[in-house]
């Protein structure tokens, strides 16, 4: 027995004392045991708890909870789980944005995406979008397009003329020469391009729905819980051992005490 222990041992011998006023030596060893049993349950308590404290704890861990998504891809898995790592948060405005734009393209047969100028009449969000990204990366809509549907290797090539500083930054392009010779894509490589882009927003937003509702799935994961059932099976043993030792030293205690109050 540990210090703490000891305390609880002493102070359930005093309690039983004052319970069952042992007057023989028997009785007294008798009065021990069921404090011995009392304290043994206790541990085994202690021991029960903390099992569960650290199953809960365990299943608690945000990648368990990833590793328990049953969506049938790891990728996907391994697409939560690097968002979660980057402290991510949601957007509702950009995930808003990425649903209507699938949402566009689903209402389009692809088939029918015959060059840019369909693209501009027909669907004005996914437009905007595909500008955005030109612009943020100082690509032209071919080189774009080529580079998202891996059709060619693009070297961006810097020309710095004769006495120019090549310190100086890059020029961005302006709309015009990002739509410019846009009408060479081809169909095919539009389409191409939309059906990369709705599987890949399709996965982003997926991921997003997932994380959003993370934080409940990893509460629910912990109340569910439960520690390793050999070990568990194994403290209910101890348990059930326990008891049927106290049960049995308490009725021989009080057959004895009824004895002696018979003869005298």
């Amino acid at each position: 027995m540990d210090t703490n222990e000891q305390a609880s041992f002493d102070a359930f011998v005093e309690g039983f004392n004052v319970d069952f006023d042992p007057q023989t030596s028997i009785e007294k060893i008798l009065i021990s045991k069921l404090a011995e049993c009392t304290v043994r349950l206790m541990r085994t308590q202690k021991v029960e708890n903390a099992m569960f404290d650290l199953a809960s704890s365990e299943a608690g861990h945000p990648e368990e909870s990833i590793k328990s998504i049953d969506n049938g891809s790891e990728k996907l898995t391994q697409a939560v789980r690097d968002a979660y790592s980057e402290n991510w948060h949601l957007d509702p405005g950009t995930f808003v944005k990425k649903m209507t734009i699938i949402d566009e393209i689903d209402r389009q047969n692809l088939s029918d995406v015959s060059g840019w100028i369909y693209v501009e009449d027909n669907m004005p969000i996914t437009t905007n979008y595909i500008i955005k990204k030109c612009t943020n990366e100082n690509l032209n809509l071919h080189d774009f397009i080529s580079r998202e549907t891996d059709q060619s290797t693009i070297q961006i090539v810097k020309i710095v003329m004769a006495g120019e500083d090549s310190s100086d930054e890059d020029i961005s392009l302006s709309i015009e020469e990002i739509v410019e010779g846009a009408h060479k894509i081809s169909s095919y490589s539009l389409q191409q391009y939309f059906n990369k882009l709705i599987h890949s927003l399709a996965k982003d937003t997926q991921v997003q729905l997932i994380l959003a509702n993370l934080e409940p799935r990893i509460q629910q994961i912990k109340d569910a819980a439960i520690p390793d059932t050999q070990k568990l099976s194994l403290i209910q043993r101890y348990r059930t051992a326990d008891e049927r030792q106290f049960s049995k030293t308490l009725g021989e205690l009080l057959e004895l005490q009824k004895r002696r109050k018979e003869s005298n």
